[in-house]
C-alpha cells in the first residue's frame, strides 16, 4: 500500500504491478491450492442506455455497484463511492452551503463548485430514472438501492442537460414476489445509533408493496474551542442526524401495463457541517477595514505582536489546522443545518407487440434552513443563513424497441422540466448586513432519438441525438441592504465603523426587482463504434458532447443601481452554458473463464465555457477586495486520461478488485474577467481534479459452510493533489492522501442473520470535504473529514 505515498513513476509501476499481479497468479494454475471452477465473477446489468444490458457489451466508462458490493463496502450514500471509481471526485458538503445535503461532484475535472439555484450541477444524479435537478438536496443515501451506477463522461444524448461530466444513476430494490423483511442496527464511534428496516410483500395477484425506513446519528466531529482559552466547548459541528423513508407500490393495470408509485422523503436536522478557519487574513478587504475601527490602533500593524493575543482582532489566532478539528466559532444561535426533501413519482411500463413504452412523472420538494458562522471570532463576526425552497416538475416518454430482425435497437423520447424555487442569504457581516438570493422559475423541453445497428453479428454502429430548448429566469427583487450596525458595532465601545452609509441608506435595494428571462438551445449527438472480438471482449470508439445550462449571478453587493436610461437586463450578471465533447476509446474484457475482468477507457476532452463562480472586487481597486461571488464564463480547457477497473475472482475465497485513473487536465483560455482579478491564474489547475485516483479492495472469506460464511473485505483509496476553489489558493490545496476501511463480516448458513465489525478511515487521515476562499472578508475554511471511526452492525433479514 505505500507505493501510492508519492506520485511519481515509481508509484506508478508499482500499481502495474500489483494490477498485473493477479494475471500471473492466475496463469499459474498450481498456485492456488484448491479448486477455482466455480470461483467466476457475477454478471452487472446496467440501464446506462436506457434500456438493461451487460455493463461489459456497454460502450461507454460505466462502473456498477450491486446491492452485495455497496453492503461489502460500508457504501452509506452516493458520495462514499467516490473512493472505488476513477477519476470521480464527489464531496458530500458543497462550499459554503452549510450542509442541506448539499453536493459538489467532479468526473473527469468536469463539475461544478457552487450549489445556489441558479446554478447548474455538471453531474446529473438519478433516482430510479428520476433526475435529481440541484446541489441542495441531491446527497441520497444507499438504503435499499439494488444498484449504483457511475457513467463517466457526457451523457448529453439519452440523459440531457447537466450531465456533461457523467451521471450517477441510483436504482432502488423492486418489491418482491415473495415476503421479504430485514432490519439492521448499527452502533459505533461518536454515539453511532442507525437503524435500517425494509419490508416486501405481494398484496394480491396485482400488486406488490415495499417499505424501507432508516434512521441515522452520530455526533459531530469537529469540536468547537474557547477563542480566549481554547478550552473544548462541549459544542460540536459536523454531526448526523437523518430520517428517510420510501414506500414503492407495483400495480399490473394489465398483463403488459405495470405501474410503479414511489414516495421516498427525508428529515435532516443536524449542525452546521464540520469547517474549520485555515487561515484568518488580518489584510483582507472587510477585516483590515473592522481592525481598523477597533479603538486604540490595537488591532494594526503597528501595534506589534500584542495585536494576536488580543481576542477584539482578527488575525491568525483563530486559524486551526485541518488534524486538530477544532474551530473557535462560538455562536451557538448559528449552528444548525435542516432539511426536508420529499418526492413522488408514477412510471409506468406498457408493453407492446413492436416496442415498449414507459412514461416517468415525477415531483420532488425540497426546503432548507442554514444558518452557519464562518470567521471563527466573537468579535469580527460574519454569519450566513440560507432559507430555500425548491420544487420540481418532471415528465419524461420513452420508447424502445428492436427492428429488423432484431439488428436494430432504439430508443427515443420527449422530456419537459420545471422547476421554481426561491433562495435567502441573510448575510451578517460585522461591518455591515444585506440580504441576497433571490427566485428562479425555470423550463426545459427536450427530444431525443439513439438507434444500434447491428452490421455483423460482431459490428455495430450507434448513433443519437438530442436538442434541447431552456428558459431560464431570475427576480433578485428580494436583495435589499439592511445596515451597518451588527457584531462589533455594538460590543465593542467605541467603535467606529469605517464603512457607515457607505453603500446607501438600508432598505436600498442591491439590483432592481423583476423577473429577467434567457433562453438557450443545444444539440448534443454521440456515435460509437463497437466490435466483439469473442464473447468475453470488445472494443469501443465514442464521440459525444455534453452541455450544462447557464445561470444567473445570484448574489448582488454593494447595491446595482443602473444610470438614467439604462435597462437592467443589460447588465444583469449571466453565464451561457458550457460545452464538452468528448473522443473515447475503451476495451472491455474477461479472461480466465470470467475470473478476471479488465476493463480500459482513454478519452480526450475539448471543455469550452467554463462556468466558474469566483470573488471579484466589486470596487475595483477600492478597500473591499475580492468579496462578491459571480457566476463567469472564466476558462476553457483541454481533458485528456485513461482509466482502468479490474476483477479477479482468484479462487472461491479470494477476490481482487482494483481501479486506476489518470487525468491531465490543463486551462487553454481565460477571460479577461478572470485575469483582471486573478493576475497569474494562466498557471492554475482545474479544481476537484486529482491528478491520479486508484483504488484496491478485496475480499477474503475464511470459512464458507454449512457453519456460515466469515469473510473479511479491505478497500484503499488514493487521491493525489488537488485544489478545491477555482484560484488555486495554497490555503486549500489537499495534498496526496490515502483512506483504508476494512470490515469482517460473520453471515449464517440460512443466511438470516449477520454481524459485522468495521472501521472507516482506519488511517485517520484528515483531509478537505470541500473549500472556500473569501478574499475580501478575510477567512478561508475547509469542512474537514471525519476521524477514524469503528462500527459494529447486526442484520436479521428473510
Amino acid at each position: 500500500m505505500m507505493m501510492f505515498a508519492t506520485v511519481g513513476r515509481g508509484a506508478v509501476h508499482g500499481w502495474f504491478a500489483l494490477f498485473c499481479l493477479p494475471l500471473a497468479l492466475g496463469g499459474g494454475g498450481s498456485v492456488w491450492a484448491q479448486d477455482v471452477s466455480d470461483a467466476v465473477l457475477e454478471e452487472l446489468t446496467v440501464t446506462a442506455r436506457k434500456r438493461e444490458e451487460n455493463v461489459q457489451t456497454t460502450p461507454l466508462a460505466v462502473s456498477a455497484f450491486g446491492e452485495r458490493a455497496l453492503q461489502e463496502r460500508n457504501i452509506q450514500s452516493a458520495a462514499d463511492i467516490t473512493g472505488y471509481v476513477p477519476n470521480v471526485q464527489f464531496d458530500s458538503v458543497a462550499s459554503e452551503s452549510g450542509g442541506g445535503a448539499a453536493t459538489q461532484i467532479a468526473i473527469r475535472g468536469i463539475g461544478q463548485t457552487d450549489y445556489v439555484l441558479t446554478v447548474e450541477p455538471g453531474v446529473g444524479i438519478y433516482l430510479d430514472g428520476v433526475y435529481v435537478g440541484k446541489s441542495i438536496g441531491s446527497l441520497l443515501d444507499t438504503v435499499d438501492i439494488g444498484r449504483l451506477e457511475v457513467l463517466r463522461g457526457p451523457q448529453g444524448t439519452l440523459f440531457g442537460k447537466n450531465t456533461l461530466g457523467g451521471a450517477i444513476q441510483l436504482v432502488s430494490r423492486r418489491p418482491s414476489t415473495e415476503p421479504e423483511f430485514y432490519s439492521e442496527v448499527i452502533t459505533g464511534a461518536f454515539d453511532r445509533f442507525d437503524v435500517k428496516t425494509g419490508m416486501s410483500s405481494p398484496i394480491n395477484d396485482s400488486l406488490r408493496l415495499r417499505f424501507t425506513g432508516s434512521y441515522q446519528s452520530r455526533d459531530g466531529h469537529v469540536k468547537r474551542v474557547s477563542p480566549l482559552t481554547g478550552r473544548d466547548t462541549g459544542k460540536r459541528q459536523g454531526n448526523k442526524d437523518q430520517l428517510s423513508g420510501r414506500l414503492v407500490a407495483e400495480i399490473d393495470l394489465l398483463d403488459n401495463l405495470l405501474a410503479t408509485v414511489a414516495i421516498d422523503g427525508s428529515r435532516i436536522d443536524e449542525e452546521a457541517a464540520g469547517t474549520i478557519v485555515l487561515n484568518a487574513d488580518e489584510n483582507g478587504g472587510f477585516s483590515s477595514l473592522y481592525n481598523a475601527g477597533v479603538p486604540g490602533g490595537v488591532c494594526l500593524p503597528s501595534a506589534g505582536a500584542a495585536r494576536f493575543n488580543n481576542p477584539l482582532c482578527y488575525n491568525s489566532q483563530y486559524e486551526r489546522s485541518l488534524s486538530s478539528r477544532e474551530t473557535t466559532n462560538n455562536n451557538d444561535a448559528a449552528n444548525y443545518s435542516q432539511a426536508n426533501i420529499w418526492g413522488t413519482s408514477l412510471t409506468l411500463d406498457w408493453s407492446l407487440d413492436a416496442f415498449d413504452v414507459r412514461s416517468i412523472s415525477a415531483y420532488r420538494r425540497v426546503s432548507v434552513d442554514i444558518l452557519q458562522e464562518l470567521t471563527g471570532s466573537a468579535y469580527y463576526t460574519d454569519t450566513i443563513g440560507q432559507r430555500i425552497g425548491t420544487k420540481q416538475l418532471s415528465q419524461e416518454i420513452q420508447i424502445t424497441g428492436d427492428a429488423f430482425d432484431d439488428r436494430l435497437h432504439f430508443v427515443a423520447g420527449a422530456y419537459y422540466l420545471r422547476e421554481e424555487g426561491e433562495q435567502r442569504f441573510p448575510v451578517d457581516i460585522t461591518l455591515v448586513q444585506f440580504l441576497s438570493g433571490g427566485a428562479i422559475e425555470n423550463d426545459s423541453y427536450a427530444a431525443f432519438g439513439q438507434v444500434t445497428y447491428d452490421l455483423t453479428e460482431q459490428l455495430s454502429l450507434t448513433g443519437g441525438l438530442r436538442y434541447t430548448y431552456e428558459v431560464r429566469e431570475f427576480n433578485p427583487g428580494l436583495q435589499v441592504l439592511q445596515g451597518y450596525n451588527g457584531g462589533s458595532s455594538v460590543r465593542i465601545p467605541g467603535f467606529v465603523n469605517p464603512v457607515d452609509g457607505a453603500f446607501g441608506a438600508p432598505g436600498t435595494p442591491l439590483f432592481p426587482a423583476g423577473w429577467y428571462e434567457r433562453t438557450s438551445d443545444a444539440t448534443t449527438p454521440m456515435a460509437s463504434l463497437n466490435y466483439l472480438f469473442a464473447n468475453d471482449a470488445m472494443a469501443y470508439v465514442s464521440y459525444s458532447k455534453g452541455f450544462k445550462g447557464g445561470g444567473f449571478t445570484m448574489r448582488y453587493f454593494p447595491p446595482v443601481l443602473p444610470g438614467p436610461g439604462t435597462n437592467p437586463n443589460d447588465i444583469v450578471s449571466y453565464a451561457g452554458p458550457e460545452t464538452a465533447v468528448t473522443y473515447e476509446v475503451g476495451l472491455k474484457s474477461e479472461w480466465l473463464q470470467r475470473r478476471l475482468r479488465l476493463n480500459i477507457a482513454g478519452f480526450h476532452t475539448d471543455y469550452d465555457d467554463i462556468q466558474v463562480t469566483y470573488n471579484i472586487d466589486p470596487d475595483g481597486d477600492g478597500p473591499i477586495g475580492n468579496f462578491v461571488p459571480v457566476l463567469s464564463n472564466a476558462a476553457s480547457a483541454q481533458i485528456r486520461g485513461i482509466e482502468m477497473e479490474g476483477s479477479f475472482a482468484a479462487t472461491d475465497w479470494l477476490r481482487v478488485d482494483a481501479s486506476l485513473g489518470y487525468v491531465d487536465a490543463e486551462y487553454t483560455y481565460f477571460s479577461p474577467l478572470a485575469l483582471a482579478n486573478y493576475p497569474g491564474i494562466e498557471s492554475a489547475e482545474l479544481p476537484n481534479t486529482p491528478k491520479w485516483t486508484a483504488n484496491v479492495g478485496g475480499t477474503l472469506t475464511f470459512m464458507d459452510n454449512v457453519a456460515g460464511r466469515l469473510a473479511l473485505r479491505a478497500d484503499y483509496s488514493y487521491r493525489s493533489k488537488q485544489f478545491k476553489e477555482f484560484t488555486n489558493s495554497p490555503v486549500l490545496e489537499q495534498d496526496a492522501y490515502g483512506v483504508l476501511n476494512a470490515a469482517l463480516t460473520y453471515k449464517t448458513a440460512d443466511e438470516q442473520w449477520q454481524v459485522s465489525l468495521g472501521g472507516t478511515n482506519l488511517t485517520d487521515e484528515a483531509y478537505m470535504v470541500n473549500g472556500l476562499a473569501n478574499p475580501g472578508t478575510g477567512f478561508f475554511q475547509a469542512a474537514v473529514s471525519r476521524p477514524r471511526e469503528w462500527y459494529l452492525s447486526l442484520r436479521y433479514g428473510f
